[in-house]
């Protein structure tokens, strides 16, 4: 037996036609970069279910975006995400055949696009995979949807989550908007919901 530079053992003359290195990031990370890719209504359900994980119940706790002291419900269904998605882009993160992370870019006007249900996986929050989809859906909306600003809504009581969006850029407007008097969207377990509007000019890079 022969050790290789890398710790693995190899059988004499097995190294005669090189070592194959392609998939050393794989096995040093643990698994492939998520693939990101257009939604379908075919992943109306994946969707949903990751989209609630994030947010609501007791395995959103796992996470810092969980919003289950806020609301409690459902964050999104099926039949809604499958709604939006004649009128809005979903684009998705895939960990091999994993949904991992979600978000909505909606094309509001000429200029103007907005993100929503940016959503992470709970096990897998801290990775950078948040950052990767924001700016994900800047070029999404700049070079897609040649938009020149996007915005996005963040309930006030969530001071960690609009700090982490200042930190990539976005700046409050002053703009408030009225959460939705719909259980569709939660039921309400405190006082006085409402969202602020952050927006970020994009380049034309």
């Amino acid at each position: 037996m022969r050790r290789s530079g890398c710790g693995f053992r190899y059988e004499p003359g097995e190294l005669s036609g090189g070592v194959d290195f392609s998939r050393a990031h794989e096995l040093l990370n643990g698994a492939s970069e998520p693939l990101l890719r257009d939604a379908t209504p075919d992943d109306a359900d994946a969707i949903a279910e990751r989209v609630n994980s994030a947010y609501r119940g007791d395995i959103s706790r796992q996470g810092w975006t969980t919003e289950a002291d806020l609301l409690g419900g459902q964050r999104t269904d099926a039949p809604m995400i499958r709604e939006l998605l004649a009128e809005s882009l979903f684009r998705l993160a895939w960990q091999g055949d994993t949904l991992v992370g979600t978000q909505q870019i909606e094309h509001l006007d000429a200029n103007t696009a907005e993100l929503g249900m940016l959503a992470v996986a709970p096990e897998h929050q801290g990775e950078g995979l948040g950052r990767r989809l924001v700016t994900d859906a800047e070029q999404t909306a700049r070079s897609r949807l040649g938009c020149r600003t996007l915005r996005i809504r963040v309930l006030h009581q969530r001071s960690e989550l609009l700090r982490w969006y200042e930190s990539l850029g976005f700046t409050r407007t002053g703009e408030t908007a009225p959460f939705p008097e719909s259980p569709r969207f939660g039921e309400p377990r405190v006082a006085d919901l409402w969202f602020l509007v952050l927006e970020k000019r994009l380049d034309a890079g």
